[in-house]
């Protein structure tokens, strides 16, 4: 979720990760969540759950990715929603298992890597990560329109197409604002 629903705010200590309100106070990447409204409404053959790591002694953090995404995500119902301990392989926390039919939409090669092999990774460029280029798979950037970023994924998924966006500046303003 943070990283790729939400803008990751760069902590200076871990400790930072474990105050109240960080995660529920994360700032949405907003054509990201309009995406995932859009196939939520316009595909329900995809099936669409959240899996997102989280600090497993934080009394926080998944109470509040969960009321994260009641606020900006509330499409997808609490069943939907998984919140894996941080470093497990999220493959494990899907709801059985992982088949050429199911993706993962996220902003951290190794968590994609560990999606395979049957299952498909799309790595989501935010304009901080993917500065190495070590990962081949499905890209796309987050600063694309709603809709543009919700046929890229509905066309990988499925398996019309394959994407390969370029890196992104560095640069949240061309994430849309919400209005």
């Amino acid at each position: 979720m943070d990283g790729t629903l939400a803008v990751f705010n760069r902590v200076d200590t871990l400790e930072e990760l474990y105050e109240q309100g960080y995660f529920l106070n994360l700032e949405p990447h907003f054509n990201v969540v309009r995406a995932v409204e859009h196939i939520v409404r316009t595909h329900p053959e995809i099936g669409v759950h959240i899996l997102s790591s989280v600090l497993e002694d934080s009394p926080y953090a998944a109470i509040e990715k969960s009321a994260w995404l009641d606020r900006y995500l509330p499409e997808i119902p609490p069943e939907r929603r998984t919140f894996p301990p941080c470093g497990q392989n999220k493959r494990h926390y899907a709801r059985g298992p992982v088949t050429e039919r199911d993706w993962l939409l996220d902003d951290y090669t190794h968590n994609l890597t560990l999606w395979g092999p049957l299952g498909r990774g799309i790595k989501l460029l935010n304009g901080i990560n993917s500065t190495r280029g070590s990962w081949d798979g499905d890209r796309i950037r987050f600063d694309k329109a709603p809709r543009d970023i919700a046929d890229k994924v509905v066309s990988i998924v499925t398996n019309r197409g394959r994407v390969f966006d370029g890196r992104p500046q560095d640069d949240r303003h061309n994430n849309e604002r919400e209005r």
